[in-house]
């Protein structure tokens, strides 16, 4: 092993000037089973015509567009082994199975068979482990056959021995037996090669040409060899120790003089065609896991691995780097630093130091190791005369080139270091709480003393040429600070803040930029106006660089060149020879989501070595870069067109492959949702915009939802346009499909035909409909003259029964007067009764007094007298005469009353008669002949016979009888 480590240093030195960045580790992203939803091992890769990329996996042709993963599982679900891409066509091969996909306008990617095509004798042809193209023929490599296919037929030609494995070399295609024979194939030959038994008992995995016309083997337990056409020697590369132990399982030619070695035991071996170590990274520096079954490279030159495990993404080809975790950086970084032959990175858990170029490791061991001293928190690093000096929440650490660390000041919280220019002797440091003053003495920087009458924390300084200091303070704006001659107290301080020209006081900036001093806002960039003694927008540089809202940092590299930090990513403003400005963008906005919020960092160390500081690690950007190695092209396509609502159903698919044309859509299906795919990855965040001329008035908003719905689109013609945005900010050229949405069944030919025939039948319905109504007009005349007769008649019949009301009215009248008269004559009858009766008593009464004093024969006349006057009392006649006028007016009063109550005697209905004339009961005691008391006595009696209650009037219930 120390061996293999002394390779890894020893191989350094060339790697600097290669095309792969060997700055750090290269961008990884990770696809785990969970993100593709397939099985976990990916056995092999291809890459179509537009960019869409297949794995052969467990459980079927998996398939990634740059947005989405979807799984097209064989007919009995087998394990696709190989897998190859023949223009848009792709081929698979499985455990007795092979066949194609080929992509159908409405069923996405439509798997067709091959097995029919081969004899039964030779269907048990095990697993098929490799797919090439010799000329116009697909070979399939099982370990017992070889099949070709071509225009429609089959020929499979068993090989002499079982097979391992196959490959094309010098333009011939090989086939090698497991016990290491080769043989060369042509057309269904087995011609042995000759290697002079060195492949014996070794399995080639890969082969593939490379620089000087040579062709290199790679086995899998017995490293790398070298053909140059005659001999075969083994691979002086220092890196082959390296491959041997590991075991090659695939492999993969990188542009650029590079290759990529998958190996089973400890990840990705890279390197040169000398067999230089130039990468090497396993699970600890960042892949998924350690065992590689399948690398390739596509178009734009970047690495795909298929893991025994999941899918990993390399940018090889890229400016960018990381150093991180995987490094043994760990913390979000907020200062950076090349010292000495060193990095130092100051992080919020240290400050970490590594040689600088970072060197490969290969035994476990990470570049990166914490600088004894300084755990904690880390604000910012400064260079003096050999010296390093570090701000740390702890205090300010001095390191020399031997890495000895000392603490030089006990005052918590070291933000910023600025010497003085006036005086070099003195330096300024802002802290936590207000400015402190160190010395140098002996070439070195020593703490002095505070600086009086100024308290607020200080982490952002520059001095003017006035000799005057800025400090960004983070909530409340800009302070303008003038020294005393000695440079130890506060003169006097000014706060420029939202009252002074700046758009708002929180999150201000300050830099200084040649001999200007500009202000950073969320706005934009803003400078000090001494006229007004207030801010003002900078209006020209904002103008060059377009938009500047959110620049966090600006930073002046020694050409001249302005590197611009923006909370969403990083911009180069470049002086052109004929004295332009023109700001570019860079790749690092790809990581704009990840720099460290308010404590946005950037390290110029020369206008090519560029270093940014994120929430997880250290972003390098090498400005050197050749962009134009760099496959990058921006392509959009427009993957589905499917119809939403009622008929939900796919339109179209993938409409670059399938599409003739124009595309028409019924009316029915007027309700569309585009679906569209950039198969681009390696340009961060990809961001889509959708138009539909003739329906849109405008390009749709940004966004990462790569699917648009369009409702209810009117009929005629129209333009689909899809374009996509990369990090950069660059846009790609749209895709324009043609799409004609049909007329709706109401505007067709039949349907005018159905409107003609209605409108004659709406014709003759309305001659029909005209007729009735003239009817019905004519039967409504009729009806009202009817109906006026009828009203008519009914107001005479109307009349008469008034006539005939009044008629009874005055007959009631005139019967009530009767009544009333009778009950007069009832009444008078009664008192002329009640009268002679009163005459006769009083005149009985004269005569028994006169009786008393005559003789006797007079007494007895007189006595006869008296007795006729009482028997004229008691006579009834009277009574009957009244009882028949009383029934006639008062309807059987009396009967009716011997009706209801049999038991009443006579002198009880004479009462209920007087009282149902209302008489008093003195007139009732005349009438009767009795006193007062008796009729008192005697109409208890009758209340009682008639059982009425004692709250009941006795003549109310007579008169209601």
């Amino acid at each position: 092993m120390r061996k293999l480590i002394f390779i890894a240093f020893a191989i350094f030195a060339t790697n600097a000037f290669s095309q792969i960045n060997t700055a750090g580790l290269p961008i990884i992203k990770h696809y785990p089973k969970s993100v593709y939803g397939a099985g976990t091992q990916n056995w092999s890769i291809c890459q179509d015509s537009r960019g869409f990329l297949y794995f052969a996996n467990n459980n079927g042709l998996l398939r990634y567009d740059g947005n989405s993963w979807d799984l097209f599982p064989l007919p009995n679900n087998q394990l696709v082994r190989s897998v190859y891409c023949s223009g848009d066509t792709i081929f698979v091969g499985a455990f007795e199975e092979i066949g194609y996909f080929v992509y159908h306008r409405q069923a996405d990617m439509v798997y067709h068979s091959l097995i029919s095509l081969v004899t039964k004798t030779d269907v048990n042809f095990d697993e098929a482990w490799r797919i090439f193209k010799i000329g116009p023929k697909y070979i399939f490599q099982t370990f017992s056959h070889i099949l070709e296919y071509s225009k429609g037929e089959m020929h499979v030609f068993r090989a002499p021995e079982l097979l391992q494995f196959s490959f094309v070399m010098r333009g011939n295609y090989y086939v090698q037996g497991k016990e290491g024979n080769i043989y060369r194939y042509q057309n269904g030959s087995f011609d042995r090669f000759n290697d002079n038994g060195i492949f014996n008992g070794k399995q080639i995995w890969a082969c593939f040409e490379i620089s000087g016309g040579k062709t290199l083997l790679a086995t899998i337990n017995h490293g790398v060899w070298i053909f140059d056409g005659i001999t075969f020697t083994p691979w002086k590369g220092q890196v082959n120790d390296l491959l041997k132990a590991y075991q090659v399982f695939s492999a993969s030619r990188v542009s650029g003089g590079y290759i990529a070695f998958g190996t089973i035991q400890n990840g990705l071996i890279i390197t040169d065609d000398q067999g230089n170590l130039v990468k090497f990274i396993n699970k600890s520096t960042g892949l998924q896991n350690n065992t590689i079954l399948s690398t390739f490279v596509d178009n734009a030159n970047n690495l795909w691995l298929g893991l025994d495990n999941g899918i990993d993404y390399i940018e090889l080809n890229s400016p960018l780097s990381f150093i991180g975790e995987g490094l043994g950086l760990e913390g979000a970084v907020y200062a950076t630093k090349i010292f000495d032959g060193k990095i130092f990175v100051g992080t919020n858990q240290g400050l970490y130091v590594a040689s600088w170029p970072i060197g490969v490791f290969v035994d476990g061991t990470k570049p990166f190791r914490m600088v004894p001293l300084t755990k904690g928190q880390v604000w910012s690093l400064f260079e003096s005369d050999g010296k390093l000096y570090c701000g740390h929440n702890f205090g300010t650490f001095i390191i020399d080139k031997g890495l000895n660390v000392r603490l030089i000041s006990h005052e918590e919280g070291s933000w910023m270091f600025l010497p003085i220019r006036s005086v070099p002797d003195l330096m300024i440091v802002g802290k936590y709480k207000g400015l402190h003053l160190y010395s140098k003495a002996n070439g070195e920087w020593r703490y002095l003393k505070k600086i009086a009458g100024f308290n607020e924390s200080s982490r952002l300084l520059v001095e003017d040429d006035n000799e005057s200091i800025w400090m960004a303070h983070g909530y409340k704006g800009i302070f303008k600070l003038m020294l005393n001659q000695s440079k130890d107290s506060i003169r006097f301080s000014t706060l420029y803040d939202n009252t002074r020209g700046f758009p708002g006081k929180f999150a201000i900036n300050v830099e200084k930029i040649g001999n200007q001093v500009v202000f950073l806002t969320s706005q934009g960039v803003y400078r000090y106006n001494s006229l007004t003694d207030n801010m003002e927008p900078y209006q020209e540089l904002n103008q060059i660089i377009g938009d500047a809202t959110g620049v966090r940092r600006m930073v002046e590299d020694e050409k001249g060149n302005i590197w611009i930090l923006k909370s969403n990513g990083l911009l180069k403003l470049v002086r052109e020879a004929d004295g332009s400005k023109r700001v570019y963008q860079t790749p690092v906005s790809r990581f704009g989501p990840n720099l460290v919020a308010s404590f946005e960092n950037i390290y110029v160390y020369n206008h090519s070595n560029i270093f940014i500081g994120t929430e997880n690690g250290l972003v390098y950007y090498s400005s050197l870069y050749n962009p134009e190695l760099q496959k990058n092209e921006l392509y959009c396509a427009v993957k589905s067109i499917s119809s939403i609502g009622k008929h939900e159903s796919v339109i179209f698919n993938d409409y670059a492959l399938t599409g003739n044309g124009g595309l028409y859509i019924p009316f029915n299906q007027n309700s569309i949702r585009v679906t569209a795919a950039a198969p681009v990855y390696n340009a961060g965040e990809i961001t889509f915009s959708f138009l539909l001329k003739g329906y849109d008035n405008d390009w749709s908003p940004w966004q990462r939802d790569n699917a648009k719905d369009f409702s209810q689109i009117p009929y005629g013609e129209y333009n689909l346009m899809v374009r996509v945005r990369d990090a950069m900010g660059r846009i790609s050229e749209p895709t324009v499909v043609h799409i004609q949405v049909g007329l709706p069944w109401y505007f067709t030919w039949y349907a005018f035909i159905l409107y003609l025939v209605l409108l004659v039948a709406a014709f003759y319905t309305l001659r029909i409909l005209v007729r009735r109504k003239v009817q019905r007009a004519t039967a409504r005349v009729k009806e009202q003259k009817n109906l006026e007769l009828k009203v008519k008649e009914e107001e005479h019949k109307r009349q008469v029964l008034e006539a005939e009301r009044e008629i009874i009215r005055l007959k009631t009248e005139n019967l009530q007067v009767q009544i009333e008269h009778k009950n007069r004559e009832l009444a008078a009858t009664a008192m002329q009764i009640a009268h002679k009766n009163d005459f006769l008593n009083r005149l009985r009464l004269r005569l028994e007094v006169i009786a008393k004093s005559i003789n006797p024969v007079s007494q007895k006349e007189v006595l006869d007298l008296i007795r006729n006057i009482d028997n004229d009392l008691k006579m009834d006649k009277e009574w009957q005469r009244f009882e028949h006028h009383f029934d006639e007016v008062h309807s059987g009063f009396i009967k009716k009353l011997k009706e209801l109550y049999p038991e009443l005697t006579p002198s009880e209905l004479r009462l209920c008669a007087y009282l149902r004339l209302n008489m008093t009961t003195k007139d009732i005691a005349q009438i009767l002949n009795i006193s007062v008391r008796g009729v008192e006595i005697s109409r208890y009696r009758l209340r009682k016979k008639l059982k009425i209650e004692s709250d009941t009037n006795l003549v109310d219930f007579m008169l209601n009888l």
